[in-house]
């Protein structure tokens, strides 16, 4: 761990997310993992759009979508389908593939 990282935890300037994350009772454990999944996929397609050079704007024009639905979908809070996905895809000309690991 970083020297400084340490130092504002000693200070209480920062969290151990570890720590805090054990205090968690079971069902919080699952509803922050639940909700790192959405951000995860938000952060990821908002670095596709950006290394497209477009803005929300500008995706939402290309896939027919109000931009308001491409703002909810990169801050995690819209639902992404699959068929939304290939549509992203299409819109950056990229091709979109998933696997499981």
């Amino acid at each position: 761990m970083n020297k400084k990282i340490k130092q504002a935890l000693r200070k209480g300037s920062l969290v151990d997310f570890d720590k805090l994350f054990a205090s968690y009772s079971k069902s919080k454990k699952e509803e922050v993992l639940k909700k790192a999944r959405y951000l995860k996929i938000a952060i990821a397609l908002r670095k596709l759009r950006q290394g497209a050079n477009l803005t929300q704007e500008k995706l939402a024009q290309k896939m027919k979508v109000e931009r308001e639905f491409i703002a909810r979908i990169e801050s995690g809070r819209q639902n992404v389908t699959l068929e939304t996905l290939y549509r992203i895809a299409g819109a950056v000309n990229k091709q979109f593939n998933f696997q499981f690991k």
